[in-house]
């Protein structure tokens, strides 16, 4: 088995402690590089040329998404983001990282995340210099990345990936947003205008302030009071559009 450099940042000493003990016991790797912040991190990377990198995401200097897009892809290691934070899994994802690791997490979970390093090293295949500038330009390096019509779900110990064809529509609640399959409902951290952005126009549409419906999974429309449609969804949820909006659906739906 190949042996991989690997370089650990995290501001925390007792995180890179503890990660580098954890890494130990995996005996992947022959050489165990530190950073305490964002700076260190892209200067160790530059200069000790490491395999893989553990990118926490909050840290000072630069956090870890901005030593991702800091990087050339000639210089570009294997990234494993490993943060307390889910809101930043669809930038991980977009910027083509290896994995995204939820803190605490347990050694079975660490040893998955380096096996995907491992066959990926073997393989020789290099992050492509639009995967790592899709975090400044998602909207026009999506669709080439492996992750574009998938949204990453925080699950109690790992990430859902939902494909696109899934969602039944996404609605503001409080202060998140909570996604809807057939099945099941999620939340989410994202503000609903990120989805809006994200999801594709042709499949997707915003019917009011508060709800983005897909059109491959509507049930029926009602007219309404006001001049407005009550929305039925395949999983019988009811959504009333809003009068500018309504104009609209009547063009796109040919009623």
């Amino acid at each position: 088995m190949n042996k991989l450099k690997i370089l650990i940042a995290d501001d925390e000493a007792p995180a890179r402690s503890k990660m580098k003990r954890m890494l130990e016991l995996l005996g992947v790797s022959d050489e165990i590089i530190m950073a305490e912040n964002g700076i260190d991190a892209l200067q160790k990377i530059r200069e000790e040329g490491p395999d893989l990198v553990f990118l926490d995401i909050e840290m000072p200097g630069k956090t870890g998404l901005e030593v991702a897009e800091s990087l050339e892809p000639d210089e570009a290691p294997m990234i494993i983001f490993a943060t307390a934070y889910n809101e930043h899994a669809v930038k991980a994802f977009e910027i083509n990282a290896m994995d995204y690791l939820l803190k605490p997490f347990n050694q079975d979970r660490l040893s998955m995340a380096i096996q995907r390093a491992l066959k990926s090293n073997e393989d020789k295949t290099p992050l492509s210099k639009e995967q790592i500038q899709s975090v400044k330009e998602p909207e026009n390096q999506e669709e080439g990345l492996p992750f574009y019509n998938k949204i990453p779900v925080p699950t109690r110990d790992r990430y859902k990936l939902i494909d696109y064809d899934e969602i039944v529509c996404i609605e503001i609640e409080e202060r998140s947003v909570r996604l809807y399959t057939k099945e099941k409902s999620y939340i989410l951290n994202h503000p609903l205008e990120t989805f809006e952005k994200r999801l594709p126009p042709d499949k997707f549409f915003r019917v009011n302030r508060s709800t983005i419906i897909n059109f491959s999974q509507l049930k029926e429309i009602v007219i309404w009071f006001g001049n407005r449609f009550k929305i039925i969804m395949c999983n019988d949820k009811e959504i009333i559009s809003s009068r500018e909006k309504t104009k609209v659906l009547k063009s796109v739906l040919k009623i």
